[in-house]
């Protein structure tokens, strides 16, 4: 991660300053960044979630930041804050299976610039890239497009903690 990532994801924490004193000293370091100011985030399952940045990658599309949790079994993308009426009116309501969405008032835990070598939580698309966030209407055709084309991964039961 370059520096306008560090600077970008860090002021999404409660102590930007020491965020970013923080990862000076120890990059790997996780962070909670309060969701709904500078962005809000869509978790969806780790298999879905890769093959939706496939997709998005085929086409050429602009994608934000990526964060994975192997342990979870999880990938979160950052989108614009405000953004659930739009996500919601594409992809209707979750049944507590097919994503999560968090927004205002939301917390998302994220990995420093630097993971650990063996983490469970790294950045598959950093922020400071370009676009830190994907458009939250193509992320919602794009995971509509992957989910009717692989009905597995949607009725997997959720991974047990």
């Amino acid at each position: 991660m370059n520096q306008a990532g560090i600077a970008w994801i860090s002021a999404a924490t409660r102590d930007p300053r020491d965020t970013r004193y923080t990862w000076l000293t120890n990059p790997g370091a996780r962070r909670a960044a309060d969701t709904g100011r500078l962005f809000d985030a869509v978790v969806m399952r780790a298999e879905l979630g890769a093959a939706v940045l496939d997709l998005l990658t085929a086409a050429a599309e602009p994608t934000g930041a990526v964060i994975a949790e192997e342990h979870a079994g999880k990938w979160a993308y950052l989108v614009g804050p405000g953004s659930a009426e739009v996500w919601l009116a594409a992809i209707g309501p979750s049944d507590g299976t097919r994503y999560h969405y968090v927004g205002h008032g939301g917390c998302l835990t994220v990995p420093g610039p630097r993971p650990y070598p063996g983490s469970s939580m790294t950045w598959i698309v950093p922020p400071g890239l370009g676009t830190n966030l994907t458009c939250v209407t193509t992320l919602a055709a794009t995971y509509l497009r992957v989910e009717s084309a692989y009905p597995t991964i949607r009725s997997k039961p959720e991974p047990t903690p």
